[in-house]
Parts: C-alpha cells; structure tokens; sequence
C-alpha cells in the first residue's frame, strides 16, 4: 500500500464520516419539525375552540349589558342616564374583580 493509497482511503473515510453526519442533522432537524408540527396540531383545535367560546361569551355580555341599558334609559328622565349607571355597576363589578382576585 503506497502513500497515495492511504492517503486515498483516509479521504474517503473522512468523506463517509461526513456523509453520515449530514445524514444524521437531517434526521435530527426532520424529527424536531415534525415534532413541532405534530405538538401544535394536537393544541390547534382546543386553542380555536376557546377563542370561539370566549368570543362568544364576550359578545353576548356586550348585548346584555346593552339590553341592561337601554332597559334602565328608558326610565330615567335624562336620555343617556342609563349606560352612564350601567357603565359605573360594570365598572365597579370589574375593579371589585380584579382586586379581590
């Protein structure tokens, strides 16, 4: 075996070494996307849903309230007294919430 010889076959060795780890990142990079993938369509549905339900929740508290006022305007005699009252009881409502949360 020459020196070329050797030469030759350490190259090769060093290109298959390489060859392999490039073999082994794809897998790596192909595992991890497809396990991000995979994780966020399993949370995809559940996160729709909840966005549907609280949006859901959200506008009919808005419709009710704006029954709630209008109900309460029409029996004061300012126009306009009612969603003042209403928006102070929501109000109040909501900062009683968040400080004895």
């Amino acid at each position: 075996m020459t020196l070329i010889d050797s030469i030759s076959m350490f190259f090769k060795g060093i290109k298959s070494s390489i060859d392999t780890s490039g073999v082994i990142q794809n897998m790596v990079s192909d595992s991890l996307s497809n396990g991000i993938e995979t994780g966020f369509n399993k949370i995809k549905k559940p996160i729709e849903q909840t966005i549907i339900k609280i949006a859901s929740i959200v506008i009919s508290m808005f419709l009710m309230i704006w029954g709630i006022a209008m109900f309460i305007d029409n029996f004061v005699p300012y126009h306009g007294l009612g969603y003042m009252i209403v928006g102070v009881i929501f109000g109040l409502i909501t900062l009683a919430y968040f400080r004895f949360d």
